[in-house]
């Protein structure tokens, strides 16, 4: 059953909601110098991806240095065209899985993204339609597993962290929210996120209210 007093749903975006290929895509750019986890935690801790991430860069700088960090014989601009090609958009059925949790819970998103990713996600994908609110790291300057990321958005939302369970694929975020109170899950894909949606039996059934 879903704890009493976690009645605020927050997910990630990329890895839970959104097909994000940045980790395998890199892997494929490096030519498999990278392994998947050397990649995931590459994109966890490359400290240029911070500002593109927070509001500080518009990804000029992130990716000048993503090519020289990962010693690739291509320009600046065709990483940075090639970064934005790995984000896919919301897994088939992801939108529709969260309109089946029950009205008593509020659903709201807090995704580590860019802008550029972030304008086709609303703008082309209108990720945030089933969502009382979605939080975009570089809209909010702060970025997970930083504790001001979660804070923010609780101050936002007028809760306090016991009251959010939140859903993310990396172990980093998902301990981020534990040390600042939440209860948390790291679920990797839709198959995952709706496994831990039916333990926490928050979910209308399928088929309608």
């Amino acid at each position: 059953m879903a704890e009493e007093k976690a009645r605020v749903l927050l997910f990630d975006a990329g890895g839970v909601l959104v097909d994000w290929r940045g980790t395998s895509g890199l892997v494929e750019l490096t030519q498999g110098c990278f392994g998947h986890e050397q990649a995931r935690r590459f994109w966890m801790g490359f400290a240029a991806i911070a500002p593109f991430e927070t509001g500080g860069d518009d990804g000029a700088e992130f990716a000048r240095e993503a090519v020289e960090a990962l010693e690739l014989d291509m320009t600046p601009q065709a990483f940075l065209e090639v970064f934005n090609g790995w984000m896919r958009g919301p897994y088939p059925g992801a939108l529709e899985l969260i309109q089946r949790i029950r009205p008593g819970y509020r659903r709201v998103v807090l995704s580590n993204t860019n802008p550029v990713h972030w304008a086709r996600l609303i703008d082309d994908y209108r990720l945030d339609a089933p969502f009382e609110r979605a939080f975009a790291s570089h809209l909010l300057g702060a970025r997970k597993p930083d504790a001001e990321a979660y804070r923010r958005v609780c101050d936002e939302l007028g809760v306090e962290p016991s009251q959010v369970h939140f859903f993310d694929d990396n172990p980093e975020c998902v301990e981020g929210a534990h040390a600042l109170g939440m209860s948390a899950t790291q679920v990797r894909g839709l198959d995952e996120l709706r496994d831990a949606l039916v333990a926490l039996d928050v979910l209308e059934p399928a088929g309608g209210r």
